[in-house]
């Protein structure tokens, strides 16, 4: 860590709140936007926690994890191609404060900024000059093969090119059912469920990943907390469950100080750090590992 220096003595400069500090800087974001309350609505509805089924199967094809967190993936992905393209300096940490010396003594801790870089090999075929130009339903039309399974079929070719993503089996029709779900169960069961290279790992959940982009996003397009928090097209949504987390009219709920008042300051700081976190695995290649105190950003 960097000799720390009394907060007293710190830069107006080096003390602005993030949103200011890209603010200042002049962060422009052209493609990346947050993403209001009711946007997705539609053919891909907005789901928080989707244990209805393992895959998604639809007329193309099946996937391992349902459309939205494909969707996020693709935002992230945007925007960390729009950071990369302009050269944004990126807040990994904000500035903050310690106390230090017996607690008499309030020091700065500096914040900490990296630029962007995509791992390109590792995406050759998602077309990333379309990713940072197209919305995602346009671009899922031509990439969704990329992601989902194919439908199992009956072949009835006289002849069969094999490949190594599929299992080709031929079955006498007049072979017992119960028999046959054994030779299944022993002989073909280990050899499906394979995972997909470009694979959402973890347990996130859909509405967690879009609070936490919208978090980054908004703060980029210069918002503070509290008019992330507050603003009537609720970027924060609330989480797909009852308890302390959630405040009525289904915003995520805000922790308030002794005296009253709220702190939102608080609240965006945890949805921004699992926004960068994200942002950061986009561009190592990966989605969707869970965000927990061992990997935040502070």
């Amino acid at each position: 860590m960097k000799k720390l220096i009394p907060l007293s003595e710190a830069s107006s400069y080096e003390t602005l709140y993030t949103h200011k500090f890209y603010s200042i800087n002049d962060i422009q974001l052209e493609f990346s936007k947050p993403i209001k309350k009711g946007e997705l609505r539609g053919i891909y509805p907005e789901l928080g926690r989707d244990s209805s089924y393992s895959s998604r199967v639809g007329e193309t094809g099946g996937l391992p994890k349902a459309i939205q967190y494909y969707r996020m993936w693709f935002l992230y992905l945007k925007l960390a191609l729009e950071c990369e393209q302009k050269q944004i300096e990126v807040v990994i940490k904000p500035n903050t404060y310690t106390k230090r010396a017996g607690g008499r003594t309030t020091f700065h801790v500096p914040r900490e900024t990296k630029y962007l870089t995509v791992d390109r090999e590792f995406y050759k075929d998602w077309s990333l000059d379309e990713v940072l130009v197209r919305s995602f339903d346009s671009w899922w039309k031509d990439h969704r093969y990329l992601f989902e399974a194919s439908i199992p079929e009956v072949i009835t070719d006289k002849t069969v090119e094999t490949d190594d993503d599929h299992v080709y089996l031929k079955i006498d029709k007049r072979f017992n059912w119960d028999d046959l779900h054994i030779f299944l169960n022993k002989e073909i069961r280990r050899r499906i469920n394979q995972p997909h290279k470009y694979q959402v790992v973890g347990k996130a959940r859909y509405i967690q990943l879009l609070n936490r982009y919208n978090a980054v996003v908004c703060c980029m397009h210069g918002m503070s907390a509290k008019q992330i928090f507050t603003d009537r097209a609720c970027y924060m949504r609330a989480p797909d469950e009852a308890g302390t987390r959630v405040d009525v009219g289904g915003s995520l709920a805000v922790s308030e100080t002794k005296s009253g008042k709220l702190k939102y300051s608080g609240a965006f700081r945890r949805q921004y750090d699992g926004g960068i976190f994200h942002l950061l695995e986009v561009c190592e290649g990966r989605f969707g590992a869970g965000f927990s105190k061992q990997n935040k950003t502070d």
